[in-house]
């Protein structure tokens, strides 16, 4: 176990911070570099040499901390956690991304990444009050929250996330993964994203914020209704509280809800203090915290050192 605290890496050629091996095959691979700690730093400027580097990257390792840190300015991920594709375990479980302010990724020199990217069975495995904003792939693939192939067990949870490119969400392939009490707001292509169809429950969705003015609600594959969405608040600056306007994968909502989805769910104005300064604390009487969403408090997201 180590501990990188309250340091700046500047101007990298790579990345900034890598924990565990890419090879799970070692007999030690489920108790190795296990419990290591990431806090009150700062990485930025990465990436000037190899573009396609990483933040903090968290390979086959378990119980790792990534908390309270600002990563910015680089052309790829700025967490990513896991190295397996598929469904098969994994030594990468109980790892917790929280606090931190993710921020101006991508900045259109590459694509596909995300604020916190993830891959594989991560049993234990928490994203949570992370500020996440300004994703900016060259073509596809400019994510907020972003699990990717294999994706499992993750609860990802209380983060801001709001102006990426391609959507504040997307799950390409996973299973069971819980997305709960977010705020998604102004992201320019689709808010949420699912890719592939599989005959499992991809996530449960439920309880967040999706507030947005350009682009669509939900983007690529919702067709098989192999997952759980509902009890959320659902707000297009275009089209008000009319729920005729508003369209869910193609589908008016009372189309969705014949098919079992946001039944309990609203179409409301969350009533945000200031969204056009960016500004997303509620105000008093707001129609999401009567529906139970519990207000995410961003005083703490950032390197503690920074405050004192």
């Amino acid at each position: 176990r180590w501990v990188v605290r309250r340091t700046e890496i500047r101007g990298s050629g790579g990345g900034g911070v890598r924990i565990g091996e890419p090879d799970d095959r070692q007999p030690d691979a489920f108790g190795a570099c296990e419990r290591n700690v990431v806090e009150d730093c700062h990485l930025h400027e990465l990436g000037r040499i190899f573009a396609p580097a990483v933040g903090v990257i968290i390979f086959q390792s378990g119980g790792n901390r990534i908390a309270h840190n600002e990563i910015n300015d680089l052309y790829y991920t700025a967490v990513s956690v896991g190295w397996n594709w598929g469904y098969q375990e994994t030594p990468c479980r109980e790892n917790v991304i929280e606090y931190n302010h993710l921020h101006h990724i991508g900045q259109g020199r590459l694509s596909d990444m995300g604020g916190v990217y993830t891959l594989g069975i991560q049993k234990g495995t928490v994203v949570r009050n992370n500020l996440i904003h300004d994703v900016t792939s060259y073509d596809y693939g400019g994510w907020g929250l972003y699990p990717d192939e294999g994706s499992t067990g993750i609860v990802m949870e209380n983060n801001v996330v709001y102006r990426c490119k391609s959507s504040g969400f997307h799950q390409h392939y996973g299973r069971e993964n819980v997305i709960r009490n977010n705020i998604f707001a102004l992201n320019l292509e689709n808010q949420l994203m699912r890719t592939r169809d599989e005959e499992h429950t991809s996530f449960i969705l439920t309880n967040n914020i999706v507030y947005f003015s350009t682009g669509n609600l939900l983007g690529s594959s919702w067709r098989n209704d192999r997952f759980v969405i509902d009890r959320n608040l659902y707000f297009d600056t275009r089209a008000g509280t009319d729920t005729s306007k508003m369209k869910f994968a193609g589908a008016t909502l009372e189309q969705w809800r014949a098919r079992g989805h946001d039944v309990h769910s609203i179409v409301a104005d969350p009533m945000f203090e200031n969204p056009a300064a960016l500004d997303f604390r509620l105000k008093p009487g707001s129609p999401a915290l009567t529906m139970g969403f519990q207000p995410i408090d961003l005083s703490r997201v950032g390197p503690r050192t920074a405050r004192r």
